[in-house]
């Protein structure tokens, strides 16, 4: 009798393990991939390196910032869908402990069955601030301030900065503010309205607001009805153990809930993470780098327009300090805005341009592509652009970008050091054309935002068509 039960224990293990044909063990992975498109955690793309250049005989004068909001939690709607996966949880887990159709590792699949909805998935913290967000802002404002502390000075009742944010009750600006001076209330922020026309300038735009959504998301769609995505579709099914293909949508919110798991406590693994491989997380990028290159990036011509206010204010503030280095103008100039408004700019700065475009059909021929929305515009992303006065006569102002806190690399710069007078040249054919004109509707009007951003533009390119 005895025997008898040890074959049959013996029998049901073995069968049990044969059936468990894995693909991978996340759970195992010493080298998992980190990069989740506009959810990645700013800790990965930073990378704890500082890599802001002393500049020889010159000196910082003038420190302008545009940045994202930093790590926060879902939207609503991203919520709602989120909470739907406890059910695809029990199904798995089904599929796996009582069907033996499922493909993922025992490790694997008892960190799923640990898993429970976070406390950041709560609706009425939609989109509030997560604390490795409050790390990343406060960080961020510390670099920076140990980097040029000529200008950003933690004694704070001599300050001279401008803060301006589209969000104030999202808090990203605030925690900046505590790391540069200890204090949140140390100085004040300019909460700018919705039709702002400096940092939301796309918000304005009827032109853009009728034709971003469409051209993206067809472009998403073609993609979507290809080789890669059918394929993880597929993989994704089998994997988690369903005898049929599951929908995009409970897909993509496994992969929402992986990278927002990730970016929350970048020190843990997601077990959602362990439902896709390396290549399929990188699929998953491409779809969302797709999206955004045309809703934001190079692949509307109309993008590039709207980037030239926020140009147009760098520029001029420090075209002011180079007129007159005792003038007003702040030691730093500080905006929080949204993703589209920073990739709006970086494409008007021609920053990481490929030489072919992004499609629906060259996603092996873009593996290599600059345009990476988790490079780009992670949470927490930014550029930064610092004018230096040099010493010498015959050495010209130089200006510095830099990228999530990477050296941008100019053509006609010298590796990354840019000559002031080459950055007015080289972007007075742009402010010459920053206008709304593509923004009037069929009828040829133009909105009343848009018409007073007309007068301003126009006033603010003649001081450079004046130089």
């Amino acid at each position: 009798m005895k025997m008898n039960a040890c074959v049959l224990f013996l029998t049901l293990l073995i069968s049990h393990v044969y059936a468990r044909d894995v693909d991978f063990c996340f759970a195992d992975e010493d080298d998992p991939y980190l990069y989740m498109a506009t959810k990645t955690a700013y800790h990965f793309v930073h990378a704890g390196k500082t890599r802001f250049q002393d500049v020889p005989n010159c000196r910082a004068k003038q420190v302008w910032m545009l940045a994202t909001h930093g790590t926060r939690c879902p939207s609503e709607a991203e919520t709602i869908e989120m909470h739907k996966l406890t059910e695809f949880q029990s199904q798995i887990i089904n599929n796996h402990e009582v069907r033996n159709n499922g493909h993922m590792c025992n490790r694997d699949l008892e960190n799923l069955k640990r898993w429970k909805p976070d406390e950041y998935l709560a609706i009425q913290r939609a989109e509030v601030l997560t604390p490795q967000g409050v790390e990343d802002m406060k960080l961020l404002a510390r670099r920076l301030q140990s980097n040029f502390p000529q200008l950003l000075q933690p004694d704070t009742e001599h300050i001279n900065y401008t803060f301006k944010t589209t969000d104030v009750r999202e808090g990203s600006i605030g925690w900046f503010i505590e790391g540069l001076f200890g204090n949140r209330e140390a100085v004040p922020v300019d909460e700018v309205s919705r039709n702002d026309t400096l940092l939301s300038l796309y918000k304005t735009c009827n032109v853009w607001d009728n034709d971003s959504g469409n051209v993206s998301v067809e472009e998403v769609i073609a993609f979507e009805e290809g080789t890669q995505f059918r394929n993880l579709i597929q993989n994704v099914s089998r994997r988690l153990g369903f005898l049929y293909y599951i929908s995009k949508e409970p897909i993509l919110a496994m992969y929402d809930m992986c990278r927002y798991e990730k970016a929350w406590t970048v020190t843990k693994l997601s077990p959602w993470c362990a439902v896709f491989s390396k290549e399929e997380l990188r699929v998953l990028e491409y779809r969302e780098d797709l999206y955004y290159y045309y809703k934001a990036g190079y692949g509307r011509e109309i993008n590039a327009h709207l980037g030239c206010t926020l140009l147009q204010d760098m520029m001029n503030h420090f075209w002011k300090l180079e007129q007159n280095e005792d003038s007003n103008e702040p030691n730093g100039v500080f905006y929080f805005d949204d993703i589209i408004s920073l990739q709006n700019l970086l494409t008007t700065l021609n920053i990481n341009k490929d030489h072919a475009q992004l499609t629906a059909f060259n996603y092996n021929d873009m593996a290599k592509r600059k345009w990476r929305t988790s490079f780009m515009s992670s949470f927490g992303a930014n550029l930064v652009a610092v004018l230096y006065r040099c010493d010498t006569s015959d050495q010209p102002n130089k200006v510095m970008f830099y990228l999530a806190e990477k050296l941008v690399m100019f053509d006609g710069c010298d590796v990354g050091l840019c000559d002031w007078e080459y950055l007015k040249q080289r972007f007075n054919p742009v402010l010459k054309q920053c206008d709304l004109n593509v923004c009037w509707n069929g009828n040829g009007v133009a909105t009343f935002a848009a018409n007073l951003v007309l007068v301003l533009l126009s006033c603010f390119t003649l001081v450079f068509v004046r130089k």
